[in-house]
């Protein structure tokens, strides 16, 4: 994990709580101040038909305190590599009725800034915070290069092991999904992982989940599909930025903007153009760096 710096926690505070209202009716939210904009959570939840806070007010003081840790690393982030993007209004909702967290499919639907997280994630420490932020503040078109950089920068500088890798590192985490998926990975040859198709990954639009077929399995929009398929991603994304620099990953990421209510993956000349190479040259260099057991 990377620290936030003094100067990027610095922008993160408290401007207002308000008083927890009384059993049986809504509280009212709490506002933090984010960078140039601010962050109103909304700790929702219901019991038998009455509004019920889906965390304790410690619990909230906690996950606020974790949020706001997370998106000053983000926005540091940002600031040094100098990839901006618009302060954007966050409305955070934590819930019991959530199943996953989510943003960038909200984004896709014109309401950038809402996120929405299940409670006991927030409540295990589990919540992916940067990885949504990160859909917030950098939302993609294609879900490939979306997931890809979130799921990147939530390992690299989240605070908290979580979904995808749990703290394994990427790479590490791909070439044992590998064995798995691809059982004549066994003897680390690169060839054996062509069934592993970034290419397949790199017609996804957002919002549609990302899948990928291996052979005769389909790893799909599930919780172990996500499971196989976020750390290819993620791996992927990491290989690139390590490989070639953010700087020329930012210009690819810029092909795709995210355009609400439109479906935009890019052309596939667009490897080339950016990187000298296709994307089968580059997939076959990242097959190479898992299959030699580089982390």
């Amino acid at each position: 994990m990377v620290s936030a710096g003094r100067d990027a926690f610095a922008s993160v505070s408290t401007i207002h709580t308000r008083a927890a209202a009384p059993s049986g009716r809504a509280a009212a939210p709490h506002v933090r101040t984010v960078g140039d904009a601010t962050a109103t959570f909304h700790f929702v939840g219901q019991v038998e038909g009455m509004a019920y806070p889906s965390l304790s007010p410690a619990q909230q003081e906690t996950f606020m305190a974790e949020f706001c840790r997370e998106a000053a690393s983000i926005l540091q982030w940002s600031r040094q590599e100098n990839w901006p993007s618009p302060p954007v209004d966050l409305q955070v909702f934590v819930s019991d009725e959530y199943k996953i967290s989510q943003s960038l499919v909200p984004a896709s639907i014109g309401k950038r800034g809402r996120m929405e997280f299940p409670a006991w994630k927030a409540i295990a420490s589990e919540a992916a915070v940067a990885h949504e932020l990160v859909h917030v503040y950098f939302p993609n078109g294609n879900r490939l290069l979306a997931e890809g950089l979130a799921i990147y920068l939530q390992d690299k500088i989240g605070g908290s092991p979580v979904f995808p890798n749990f703290g394994t590192p990427l790479h590490a985490m791909v070439r044992e999904l590998a064995r798995e998926m691809v059982p004549e990975f066994v003897g680390g040859k690169a060839e054996t992982l062509e069934r592993i198709r970034i290419g397949e990954l790199d017609k996804i639009a957002t919002p549609s989940p990302l899948r990928l077929r291996v052979g005769r399995y389909l790893y799909e929009n599930t919780p172990s599909g996500q499971a196989h398929v976020y750390p290819i991603a993620g791996s992927f994304v990491q290989f690139l930025i390590e490989t070639y620099g953010v700087d020329r990953f930012r210009v690819l990421f810029e092909r795709t903007p995210l355009v609400v209510f439109e479906r935009n993956v890019g052309s596939p000349e667009r490897w080339i153009d950016v990187y000298g190479l296709s994307l089968s040259d580059l997939e076959r260099q990242w097959r190479v760096m898992i299959a030699g057991g580089l982390s």
